[in-house]
């Protein structure tokens, strides 16, 4: 539900009633005039395989030593209660881009962000319907003790006063590239459409996963689907997947947003299990990687400096690790209930000492779920939904939940949720970003 095949998939079908089918054919016009006007757009070259849109040598830290796997944690999943009623306390955003399905990790000193497709807004804060580029970054800052940086919260209504403000170059004056390189042959490297009237859109499903390493430039790693989309037709099925490495600028100027560069562009293949797509976390030194597919949520796990070597990867199959890699239909899988189906973000949450799942459904919404476990791999705890934000009267309302964990300030049992609104504007859907301040006791 969160790409543009799957929002305008989202009405109608099968069972809908007469409402849902009208909706679902405005969607439809929408669509085909998506895709023909991606043609038209300005910087539409076709993507060069250039060497400077890989990385060059190994990832800073490929040489500290690999640590043990962690022990499991066992205990029981923590049930959260809220303190109050989750308060939307204004917008994130930059006021010069409209933008789809953001976000974020904690990148040093500041807030990273990575957004879907992008479009200009003229000076009066309107959206451009051209160009479209498929992915884009963003800096914003936090207060010195923690916690995103605010200003010009008052009585103003929150969901028209952007409060978190997003800053960075990603040199879209010029329509030179989208944030993460596309590399299909015979592709716009800004949208990623074809001359067929197909896309490939390399759209980010969760943010870059930071590894750290001491004395080492911060590092974070993205996974991204090659999918191929015509319309509201899936061309590729089980496509496959790029590993992207993004590594700390050396740059002085804090407009400068880190790089991501190719690792692999087939790092999963085509028709394997896309681990890392769907969420990731760290922790004691080894990055946890979810893939979700056919109702399945599965899982692997890999030292955090061995990422970029498939051979160190292991594989949670029936209650146990292996080296050898599943495939998408052996038995034993499933991490149940871990999710409740759409897109979230896995995290570690100190005060409650477990891990947590916070994310949205399957239906397009704003409506928000959180699961817990001790250890990444379970006792999941189901899904409970325990709030919903207002949505806006775009074509679907809202969607796109995502929890920002590096937002957190120490000593506060308190969670930034963001989600994806959409409203009805002249000549395209107008995006903002919602930021929700929840705290549970």
């Amino acid at each position: 539900m969160d790409h543009l095949k799957k929002r305008l998939r989202g009405f109608g079908g099968s069972g809908s009633g007469g409402d849902a089918q009208q909706a679902d054919g405005s969607l439809k016009g929408r669509a085909r005039n998506f895709l023909s006007n991606l043609q038209q757009q300005a910087g539409n070259s076709q993507t060069p395989l250039s060497n400077n849109m890989y990385v060059a040598g190994p990832p800073p830290g490929h040489d500290v030593a690999r640590p043990p796997p962690p022990q499991t944690r066992t205990g029981e999943p923590v049930i959260p209660k809220l303190k109050g009623t989750p308060q939307v306390v204004g917008l994130a955003g930059d006021s010069g881009l409209n933008r789809d399905s953001g976000g974020s990790c904690r990148f040093g000193d500041r807030i990273l962000w990575t957004y879907r497709d992008t479009q200009l807004c003229a000076p009066d804060g309107s959206p451009q319907e051209l160009p479209i580029i498929t992915s884009t970054g963003s800096w914003s800052d936090l207060e010195p003790g923690g916690g995103p940086k605010l200003e010009g919260v008052g009585n103003r209504d929150p969901l028209k006063t952007t409060v978190h403000h997003q800053y960075g170059d990603n040199h879209i004056n010029n329509c030179e590239s989208a944030y993460f390189p596309i590399h299909t042959h015979g592709t716009g490297r800004v949208a990623g459409n074809r001359e067929d009237g197909s896309r490939h859109p390399f759209w980010p499903d969760s943010p870059p996963l930071v590894v750290s390493h001491p004395n080492t430039p911060i590092v974070a790693y993205t996974w991204i689907k090659i999918e191929h989309i015509k319309g509201l037709e899936d061309l590729a099925k089980s496509p496959p997947t790029t590993l992207y490495r993004t590594t700390q600028s050396s740059s002085s100027d804090r407009n400068a947003l880190p790089e991501p560069k190719i690792v692999d562009p087939n790092f999963w293949k085509e028709g394997e299990i896309p681990y890392g797509v769907y969420g990731n976390l760290l922790w004691e030194g080894y990055a946890f990687l979810y893939a979700h597919f056919d109702d399945t949520t599965a899982l692997a796990r890999v030292p955090a400096s061995a990422i970029e070597d498939r051979s160190a990867y292991e594989y949670f199959v029936n209650g146990a690790w292996t080296s050898a890699l599943p495939s998408r239909d052996t038995p034993g899988l499933n991490i149940e209930n871990s999710n409740a189906g759409g897109q979230g973000t896995y995290f570690f949450h100190p005060p409650w000492d477990c891990f947590v799942w916070i994310g949205g459904s399957i239906f397009p919404g704003a409506a928000m779920f959180i699961c817990t476990a001790p250890d990444p791999t379970g006792p999941w705890k189901n899904h409970d939904k325990f709030w919903e934000g207002p949505g806006g009267n775009g074509g679907l309302p809202a969607y796109s939940v995502q929890a920002h964990p590096g937002m957190a300030r120490e000593g506060e049992n308190v969670v930034w949720v963001t989600y994806t609104k959409t409203d009805k504007a002249e000549q395209t859907d107008a995006y903002s970003t919602p930021l929700v301040r929840v705290e549970f006791e």
